[in-house]
This record gives C-alpha cells, sequence and structure tokens, in this order.
C-alpha cells in the first residue's frame, strides 16, 4: 500500500554551526553560602525521572566544623527541596558516590570523610527515594577515621553483577579496594597490584579503555613520599579479577606531576577512552589512546596551571565533547571546545558572566554537566569554597536546530545502575557519519559525579543511524534508525522505555489506519528523496520508509520524514494500527420447522448476515429467521475503523415429530414390509414401549427401541393387538391401540 504525499511543515531556520551558546545564572535553592563543597552529584533519588542533587564537604570553621552534606530533590519546577533524607554526622565530608549497591533500583550513597575531625566513611542505602539508612559492618565502612583525600569509585570490576569500591588514601598509605559480596557486604582485596604501592593518591578513575568490556582503573598521585611529584598507575584488568600494572603506556603512566584528578572520555571520536589529567603547579594533559595499548600525549592550557578537577561534556550538541577545568590557587577556570578530532578551543572569554568565578582566581572544587530541567541542553553546577557564594549554576539557553538524546541504562544481568557499559551511536554530522562514545561512569571529575544517565549532542541529525549498546556482561543491544530529542531508559534485555519525548512536531498531519493483521505499508517520502524516516517505535520504519506493521502490535504510531536534517522540514504521519471486533452471534440452537428464531450480533457497528434465505433483514444485528431447515449463519461486523470481524451460528431444524401405525405387515423376508412399527422420520421419540397381543391376551412382544419393529416370527397370519406408549421430544406423550394384521 502507497500513501500520497502528506503536508510539509518548516520546522526551523537553518542556523550557522558556530552558533554561540549562552548561559543564564540561576540562583536554586540547593546552592550553598557557607560550606566548603567538595562533592556534587547529579543522580535521580527518587525514580522520577528529574535529576536531584547530592552535595558534600565542610561547613564552620575547624575544629568545630559543620556537616553540609545533604541531598536536594528536583520538585519538576527549578525548585530543589532539602528533605533531610540524609542525616549524617561527619564534620569533613569529602567526596561521594553513587551506586546500586543492592541493585534493589534505587541509588545508594558512599561519603568519604578525612582525618581532621575523626570522621569515618559512610554507606547510606535508598529506601525507594523516601528515606536512606545507615549502613553498618559492611566492611567498606571501617570505624576509624580515614586518612582520605580522593575520589570514591564504584565499578563492577569483576563482572559479577554488583559493583565494587576503591577507596584513595592519602599519607603515603596504600589504596583499598573493596569487593561487593553480594548480600551487602564487602571484603578488601589484600594483595593485588591495585592496592600495593604507596603514595599520596588523589584518586581511582574506572574505565575500560581496551574495550574488552571490563574495567580498568587509572590512580592518580599527588605525590611520593615527602614531597616527590606522583607517577600516576594505569591497572589494566586480566578479566579474571586481577590486574596488570602498565608501564609502557608513555607518558600517562610515566609524567611525574602533582596530579589532581583525571577523567576518561572518547574526545576525537574514535571509539577509544582517552585520558584527561589534571595537574596541580603543572601542565594539564590530554593522553589520546592508540588504541595498541599506548597513549599519545598533548598538552592543554599554559604550563604552571594549576587546576584541580575538569569534565566533559557536549554543551553545544554538536556531536563531541568540551572541557572545562577547573583552576585552584588563583588559577583561572578555563572552557574549551572540541573540534570533534580532540583538538580543543580556548572559548573562555565568549562566557565573561561565568569566568571568572571569583576576584582572585577561580578557587573551585568542582565542575557537573547537567540537563536539570530534560530539555536537552547540558547546564553547568560549579561549586566553590565559601565564605561566600559557594557554587554556582548556569542555565544552557541552547539554540535552535540541534538534535540530542539521553540514555538511562537499566542493568539486569550486569549492575543495574550499568556503570562500566558503553553506548556507540553514529549520526550523519555535517555531511559526514559520525561515530560518538560513551561510558556510564560513577565518577566524572575530582569532586563530582555527572548523571549516569548519558547525553549525546547530534547537531543538525534527525535521527541516529546507530545506536549499540554494550553491557558489561557481555549482552549487545542494536538499534537503528533511532529516533532523538526524548530521554528514553533501554533495559538490558534491550526494551525501550520512552520517559520523556520532544515537543510535538506542530504542522499538518496524514492520519493512517491500518487493520491488523496488517501488511508491511511503504509510506512516499512527502518531501522528495535523501531524507531520514523515524517513528516512536524505533525499529518499525525503514531507511526507505517501509513501516512495519506484521511485527506491532495494536496501537498509534507516530512517524516522521526529515527532509534536509532537523532544521528542513518535517512532516509527520499519525498510524492507528486497529484490530477487528469481536463479533459474537447469538440465536436458538435447535427449533422446529416453522418456529421464528431471533438471532443476533454485537461488536461493531454494521453488519451483514449470509445466508439471507429465510431471514427478515439481513444488513442489521438482529434478524428474524423462520425456521425451515438447518442452517449455519455467518455474520460479518466492521467497527468505526472499518476493521473486518466475523463470527457464525447454527441453527438445527429439527423434523415436525410425527408418525403413523400401519394395520398390517407382511414378514416374508422380501425386504419390504417385514416389520411392524411407528413409521417417522428423525429422532423424534423421547420414550418408546411397543407390545403386541394375540387374540387370546398373551403378550408375544415387546420394545423400547423406536429402530426395533416386531418380525412376526413364528406367528401365523391372524389378526392381533397392539398397545404403542410414547413421548415426543416435544413433550407430548401419548398412547396408541389398534389392530395389525400379518399376511404369510
Amino acid at each position: 500500500m502507497r500513501l500520497l504525499p502528506i503536508g510539509l511543515f518548516l520546522f526551523c531556520f537553518l542556523q550557522k554551526a558556530s552558533a554561540q551558546i549562552a548561559f543564564e545564572a540561576r540562583f536554586p535553592t540547593f546552592l550553598d553560602t557557607a560550606a566548603y563543597l567538595n562533592g556534587v552529584s547529579w543522580i535521580d533519588v527518587d525514580n522520577d525521572n528529574d535529576l536531584d542533587v547530592c552535595v558534600s564537604g565542610i561547613g564552620g570553621t575547624f575544629p568545630n566544623n559543620t556537616n553540609p552534606n545533604a541531598i536536594f530533590i528536583n520538585q519538576g519546577n527549578g525548585v530543589f527541596e532539602n528533605t533531610g533524607l540524609i542525616n549524617s554526622t561527619q564534620k569533613d565530608g569529602m567526596r561521594h558516590g553513587w551506586s546500586d549497591v543492592d541493585n534493589d533500583g534505587d541509588l545508594d550513597v558512599y561519603f568519604g570523610a578525612t582525618w581532621n575531625n575523626g570522621g569515618v566513611n559512610e554507606l547510606w542505602l535508598n529506601n525507594d527515594g523516601t528515606s536512606f539508612t545507615l549502613t553498618t559492618g559492611t566492611g567498606a565502612t571501617p570505624n576509624t577515621p580515614q586518612p582520605y583525600e580522593g575520589t570514591v569509585s564504584w565499578a563492577d570490576y569483576n563482572n559479577d553483577g554488583f559493583t565494587d569500591l576503591f577507596v584513595a588514601r592519602w599519607n603515603n598509605l596504600k589504596n583499598v579496594l573493596y569487593k561487593s559480596n553480594g548480600d551487602g557486604t564487602f571484603s578488601a582485596v589484600p594483595t593485588d597490584a591495585i592496592v600495593t604501592d604507596l603514595d599520596w593518591t588523589s584518586g581511582g578513575f574506572w574505565g575500560d579503555y581496551d574495550n574488552d568490556r571490563d574495567q580498568d582503573l587509572y590512580v592518580v598521585n599527588y605525590q611520593t613520599g615527602a614531597s616527590a611529584p606522583g607517577i600516576n598507575d594505569l591497572f589494566r584488568n586480566n578479566g579474571d579479577g586481577t590486574f596488570t600494572k602498565i608501564t609502557t603506556a608513555g607518558p600517562a603512566v610515566t609524567d611525574a606531576q602533582n596530579t589532581r584528578s583525571a577523567n576518561w572520555v572518547d574526545a576525537n571520536n574514535d571509539g577509544l577512552l582517552d585520558l584527561f589529567v589534571c595537574n596541580q603547579f603543572g601542565q594539564n594533559l590530554l593522553h589520546l589512546n592508540l588504541g595498541n595499548g599506548t597513549f599519545g600525549s598533548q598538552p592543554v592550557g599554559s604550563p604552571g596551571y594549576t587546576a584541580w578537577s575538569s569534565n566533559w561534556g557536549d554543551f553545544d550538541n554538536d556531536g563531541d565533547q568540551d572541557l572545562i577545568t577547573i583552576g585552584f590557587w588563583d588559577a583561572e577556570s578555563r572552557f574549551y571546545q572540541n573540534d570533534g578530532l580532540g583538538n580543543l578551543t580556548d572559548i573562555t572569554n565568549f562566557f565573561p558572566n561565568i569566568f571568572p568565578l571569583a576576584t582572585n582566581g577561580s578557587n573551585s572544587n568542582g565542575v557537573i554537566f547537567v540537563d536539570e530541567d530534560n530539555d536537552g541542553w547540558l547546564d553547568l553546577h560549579i561549586t566553590q569554597p565559601g565564605p561566600g557564594v559557594a557554587d554556582y549554576f548556569y542555565h544552557n539557553l541552547g539554540a535552535p536546530c540541534k538534535s540530542w538524546l539521553e540514555i538511562k541504562l537499566t542493568g539486569t544481568e550486569s549492575n543495574r545502575a550499568a556503570i562500566g557499559a558503553t553506548l556507540r551511536a553514529k549520526a550523519n554530522i555535517n555531511g559526514a557519519p559520525v561515530w560518538q562514545m560513551r561510558q556510564v561512569s560513577a565518577q566524572t571529575s575530582a569532586t563530582g559525579q555527572n548523571p549516569q544517565r548519558q547525553h549525546f549532542g547530534f547537531d543538525q541529525a534527525a535521527v541516529a543511524d546507530t545506536l549499540i549498546v554494550e553491557w558489561p556482561s557481555g549482552a549487545t543491544c542494536v538499534f537503528t534508525q533511532f529516533a532523538l530529542n526524548r530521554l528514553v531508559e533501554i533495559v538490558e534485555d534491550c526494551s525501550v522505555n520512552v520517559l520523556k519525548e520532544a515537543t510535538p512536531v506542530e504542522g499538518s498531519t496524514n492520519l493512517l489506519t491500518l487493520c491488523t493483521p496488517a501488511k508491511d505499508t511503504l509510506l512516499t517520502p512527502p518531501s522528495g528523496p535523501g531524507g531520514t524516516w523515524t517513528a516512536s517505535c524505533d525499529l518499525c520504519i525503514s531507511s526507505d520508509g517501509l513501516f512495519l506493521a506484521s511485527t506491532l502490535d495494536t496501537g498509534s504510531y507516530t512517524v516522521f520524514y526529515s527532509q534536509g536534517g532537523i532544521c528542513g522540514t518535517i512532516d509527520t504521519v499519525l498510524i492507528t494500527l486497529a484490530g477487528p471486533p469481536a463479533i459474537t452471534a447469538v440465536g436458538d440452537t435447535t427449533v422446529y420447522a416453522g418456529e421464528p428464531v431471533q438471532l443476533s450480533a454485537t461488536g461493531a457497528v454494521t453488519y451483514t448476515w449470509m445466508p439471507t434465505n429465510g431471514l427478515n433483514c439481513t444488513e442489521c444485528d438482529n434478524p428474524l429467521f423462520t425456521a425451515d431447515t438447518t442452517t449455519t449463519f455467518t455474520v460479518t461486523g466492521l467497527n468505526d475503523a472499518g476493521c473486518v470481524g466475523t463470527d457464525t451460528v447454527r441453527v438445527d431444524v429439527l423434523p415436525e415429530p410425527i408418525f403413523v401405525m400401519p394395520n398390517a405387515f407382511t414378514p416374508d423376508g422380501d425386504g419390504t414390509n417385514d416389520v411392524f412399527n411407528a413409521v417417522f422420520e428423525g429422532e423424534i421419540f423421547e420414550q418408546y414401549t411397543l407390545a403386541i397381543y394375540n387374540r387370546w391376551g398373551q403378550k408375544i412382544f415387546t420394545s423400547t427401541r423406536p429402530a426395533e419393529g416386531w418380525n412376526g416370527k413364528n406367528a401365523p397370519s391372524d389378526v392381533y393387538v397392539y398397545v404403542f406408549d410414547y413421548l415426543l421430544i416435544d413433550g407430548k406423550t401419548g398412547q396408541e391401540k389398534g389392530e395389525v394384521t400379518v399376511i404369510r
């Protein structure tokens, strides 16, 4: 079936690729003016599909510090409410990290403390977003003050479906790896290479740099010994629960600097995770993954620049990830725009309302890219120590004609939060196919955590040609012609749940109704060749517009045809797959000839009865049938959508219950008139008794079976008397008496 072209709608005007994105300062209720905020994360605490905020840090003045750790719940209208879900006693709260520790579908949080005020680490379990329970005795929360300065790093390093915890330690102490036991408790791994080095460790950052679906760890060290700059460590996961320390990967593992943090990112869209490293009093470096186990290094920014933290996000939705470095010790924070090949241009001066963040340098701790209001554009949350304003929030005002996609992953065989899963997306951007890669991580900056849902920008592309999800379990989901401009959940069984769709396209539409079971239908491109088809059902439309109706259930589906990218013309087809009406035909199934029978049908709007003989109407829902012979009627009904359903009803017409008693018979064996009984048609008797008497009143024969007559055996020619008692099927009873002559 081929549709006529549908109406066109000019969705938006083409924009220059260099159009400047602007940010607007906002002051939500989670902004703190007194605390020294070390940790900040954006997570969906209550699973309502908007993002909440968690902060940790230090308030007050030493040694009388106060605890600012808090969770602010997003009310969905730009308002964030501190509901008191966390009642921590930590006074020197440092970093924190989120993971679904118990795989119950909500995210739990681990707070790391310092030894300054005797703080201990805390693991809080989430109770469906309504409360949190502080756990003790888990093995990962030792009841001793922690010499701790680094990240809280969750990952399922052994791919058993439960996330494990790496805790970085300061003061030339060994780091700790806590393996989940799968029951809410943890065991410290005592001897692996990952926990044997003595350094001042700033943090650990998990990422699958060799694409073998297990998590490797990059450990950044501030110093070794009393003052020597640290050398960072790369530990490759062997896939058997152990790690190998890699020493031949280039400057990423040989450069000696005071490293504060790092993050994994595919900076040049080649499908491999690269490393960005922040160094204090030194040179920030981008280590590009060469795909052979080594990294090529290039400087970012000026030498001697002090950076404590950084983060990456596609703030302009052009198909690559951009970089912000957070300065410290009077060094300004910097904003870099990526060209898609890993070449970074400093665009800090384009945002005078953001930078510098303070009079004497930024003195900031963390930066988060987050789509706070689910509008498809990444906003900025930057933390800064007090006194004075302690953090800043900047809303991304976006730009027209830019596509995006945000994906929440839910593991089933893999850990529930899908930490470690890799997403790869391909789309046509500026006339060329571009692959992008993201990996779900529980730490994305020194002091903060981007949402675990993954954000992609696609510039003017109307569809993701291919979307691949690689799960830690080894499972893979592959989608083609994946619709954009929406927030979706992808489950490990490859099912897709749309959590938020883009604003519906306005303009003329074409309405199409297909009745199931429906044949695949070829839609005609209304705007000419070269466009792109997408649909709300993702895989139900092919690249040439074949709507795969045969694969779908009844329901409503939306199909878009875009000509010229997202800023070209967009046409809409609203397709309804309607099921057949459920027709039910009824009527008396057994009657006698000549009796009227009321038939009836329900479930449709119009009806047609066949055959027509004996009916007083043939296109009504309740025809009257005058019974003459057994008939099977078929009624065909149409619903409002024009879909057809049928049902049948059989009316059995019984013969009239009459019989005749003969007055003679000739039992001569010639096959004609050899027995004596009632003459009748059909099964008309409910009860039957025939008795024969001779002239002396003796009973010489009796039968209760209508088919059995008296054969006159051994009876001479004479006149005999019969008595016949009966009950007919119509309820009539009676007795017949008479004489019958045997003629030989």
